[in-house]
């Protein structure tokens, strides 16, 4: 998933996606809103499969209040991004992931793609979905301590004896 490399400025955003992509059960929506909200505005979602794998979606014409110009769909299919296929329910560009992509690389696709195809500007308004895992991202509260013990020491395993 080597893509172009993101400037500095979009770090937080993908940091938080990241972050909720390695929380989220089930999935995570990437909204941009438009001049009338949410509505129309490019996004982008994960959905975790159950065999480990993972389907990336990024919104087609028909959700898109400014089509996709032939350019910007010709850099989805250069980027890995499959077309649309809505007779069989998937009205998006998709691109499947297995497990060996980390959040981070998933993150940094998604984020390169609302920048590249969709021209999404840094000044942008974001909606994160599902919006209380968004907000336990953003104010750090992940969930009950699970009561592990974590300790750190200097000790290199490496020197262990065999």
């Amino acid at each position: 998933m080597s893509e172009p490399q993101l400037e500095p400025v979009w770090g937080s955003l993908v940091r938080t996606i990241a972050a909720m992509v390695t929380l989220a059960p089930e999935y995570v929506v990437v909204q941009v809103h438009g001049a009338d909200g949410p509505n129309g505005g490019p996004y982008a979602q994960t959905l975790r499969e159950d065999d480990g794998y993972m389907t990336l979606e990024a919104s087609s014409n028909a959700f898109l209040d400014v089509p996709l110009e032939a350019s910007a769909m010709a850099t989805l299919m250069t980027m890995g991004w499959d077309e649309p296929r809505p007779e069989d329910g998937l009205p998006n560009y998709i691109r499947t992931v297995g497990p060996d992509a980390t959040p981070g690389d998933i993150a940094e696709f998604l984020v390169v793609t609302l920048r590249d195809v969709y021209k999404v500007p840094t000044n942008a308004v974001f909606e994160l979905a599902p919006l209380q895992l968004f907000m336990d991202v953003i104010h750090g509260e992940y969930g009950p301590a699970t009561g592990m013990a974590l300790f750190r020491d200097t000790s290199d395993p490496r020197d262990a004896e065999s």
